[in-house]
């Protein structure tokens, strides 16, 4: 006699959503890519590597859960702040 029964298995992992954390590191590149400017090598020390982090961490969370308002918004502001930076290298090199 069997008595074994079937059951799908359980994901006992919880479903981490990192869109807080990327909204707050996206929000830490304004400053890390504005006001730390005048610092040696400026914002590409501090305000890209957080803007990039964000953009990572939101754009897994779109993957996990879908789209959200804060992985969105975390995102347009990480990406404008790299922009930003970019433009800015850009122009001081040039001139």
């Amino acid at each position: 006699m069997d008595n074994t029964v079937v059951r799908p298995a359980v994901d006992l992992e919880p479903k981490r959503a990192h869109t807080g954390l990327a909204l707050v590191l996206a929000l830490l590149s304004v400053p890390g890519s504005t006001i730390a400017w005048d610092l040696p090598l400026g914002g590409l020390w501090i305000g890209l590597p957080l803007g990039l982090a964000a953009i990572v961490l939101a754009g897994h969370s779109i993957q996990r859960e879908g789209r959200s308002k804060s992985a969105l918004a975390a995102i347009a502001i990480a990406a404008s702040m790299v922009g930003m930076m970019a433009v800015w290298t850009i122009v001081s090199l040039a001139a």
